[in-house]
């Protein structure tokens, strides 16, 4: 497929041996980006499906207001975080804080949602403030994790499916409050939502609310056919917590793990076993892109092709994103 670069001043370089491919702008700014983009989104939205993730560097986007701008090209109808494992501030129109979790912490490589039956079709993350160090967004194909996984791991996955659960408090407790997950205090509206989306969902006796999800580990795509790793086991799983704050969970659960904020078992109700969890981890580590942010970055990513991640930091992190239905 031809690329054009007409309305723009200069031809962007553009490197399709890497992962992300990478189209690299030298000093444009965001209209001439979009231009480009107008001219050549035929070709960017196949190599999407190809590659799972597109970096386009060099623009000048210094703020959420340029990000919404540029973003507010490549789609024409966002998501909001409606049902969102972790807090995750709106900042203007479709822009969020990419995430609020702890900043000395990693975040294991997921796909944004895949506990639920709806989820973003694509991410585009964007980078305002580099962080000082560290602060990574790492990228992993989802085929490619299959191609990769123990067969007796995927075996399982695929058999016995995942059963994610969530307990949500009413606003005194660790971790997001039900009515701020779902932006409303009208139970109502929260049980007619879970009921669309094949939610189940139990009010507690201290008015907090768990909810379960009986999903499959993995999917196949709809375009591409493709078999991929589409869960988020090991991010709901116990070992995902930190040591001090399981102790701290636990104590607050009166040692019930199925009373934590977040927890996973196979959906038969069977534990998953920590030492099959670490190895997920460590298999997906051994093909997973890390890459540090440069300011004025973004980089579009297909949820279901491509899971993304989020490394420890330090200093200031101004990594924004939208999410594309």
């Amino acid at each position: 497929m031809e690329i054009s670069s007409r309305h723009i001043g200069r031809t962007p370089t553009i490197d399709e041996g890497t992962f992300p491919l990478t189209i690299r702008f030298d000093g444009a700014s965001v209209e001439d980006f979009i231009a480009w983009y107008k001219s050549n989104r035929d070709w960017l939205d196949s190599n999407l499906l190809k590659s799972g993730a597109i970096l386009v560097q060099g623009m000048d986007i210094d703020s959420v207001d340029k990000f919404e701008y540029i973003t507010g090209s490549l789609g024409s109808k966002f998501r909001d975080y409606l049902d969102g494992s972790y807090p995750r501030r709106n900042l203007k129109g479709h822009v969020y804080i990419s995430t609020e979790y702890d900043s000395s912490y990693n975040i294991t490589m997921h796909n944004e949602l895949s506990y639920s039956a709806k989820w973003p079709t694509r991410l585009i993350f964007g980078c305002v403030i580099p962080p000082g160090t560290g602060g990574e967004t790492p990228l992993v194909d989802s085929r490619t994790i299959i191609d990769v996984m123990p067969a007796e791991i995927l075996e399982e996955f695929e058999r016995k499916q995942l059963r994610y659960i969530r307990n949500l408090h009413a606003g005194q407790g660790m971790g997001p409050s039900w009515k701020d997950t779902f932006g409303t205090d009208d139970k109502a509206v929260v049980e007619q939502h879970c009921r669309s989306i094949d939610i189940q969902y139990e009010w507690k006796k201290n008015d907090g609310l768990r909810l379960i999800n009986l999903r499959p580990a993995t999917r196949i795509h709809p375009v591409t056919g493709e078999k991929v790793w589409f869960n988020q086991a090991d991010q709901y799983h116990p070992t995902h917590f930190p040591e001090e704050v399981y102790k701290t969970l636990m104590r607050m659960s009166a040692g019930v793990e199925e009373d934590l904020p977040l927890f996973v078992s196979f959906g038969d109700g069977s534990k998953i076993p920590e030492s099959t969890i670490h190895e997920i981890i460590r298999v997906i580590d051994t093909v997973t892109v890390v890459r540090p942010w440069e300011k004025g970055d973004f980089v579009i990513v297909e949820n279901m092709l491509v899971a993304h991640g989020r490394k420890a930091y330090t200093g200031d992190r101004k990594i924004v994103v939208s999410m594309v239905e």
